[in-house]
């Protein structure tokens, strides 16, 4: 029996065993159908073709930073509401405050957050239905 609520989450991460690691740990919960890119670019070509419920974000990238893939969503009007949570290992105070400027909800370090309760902390930050 599939669940009534689907909700479609995004991890864009470059480094592969901690996107495999997200998405696997994430994929645990049935109501959540997980889509991924390993780029800044793919990313950002992710949100705006899948527009995801929630969108898992990290920083240093290949081709895009996260900080100009955030900047590009919040700018365009189609994905302009898609939350989305920064996880980085930046963790200096001018970054969290530009990641929150440019439209980020929340900002965490990934040495301080437990792939266990990725689970838990998506759902804080899904819109309700």
């Amino acid at each position: 029996m599939s669940p009534t609520k689907q909700y479609t989450i995004a991890v864009i991460e470059d480094e592969k065993m901690l996107l495999k690691y997200m998405v696997s740990s994430l994929s645990t919960e049935p109501a959540f159908h997980l889509v991924s890119a390993l780029n800044g670019e793919e990313g950002e070509c992710l949100i705006i073709e899948e527009k995801p419920d929630l969108v898992f974000l990290d920083i240093i990238m290949p081709k895009k930073n996260g900080f100009e893939v955030l900047e590009a969503i919040k700018k365009n009007p189609a994905t302009k509401d898609i939350p989305i949570v920064v996880l980085s290992n930046l963790g200096q105070e001018k970054d969290i405050k530009l990641a929150k400027e440019l439209g980020a909800l929340d900002y965490l370090i990934k040495v301080d957050l437990e792939i266990s309760d990725l689970v838990k902390k998506a759902y804080s930050y899904l819109p309700k239905r």
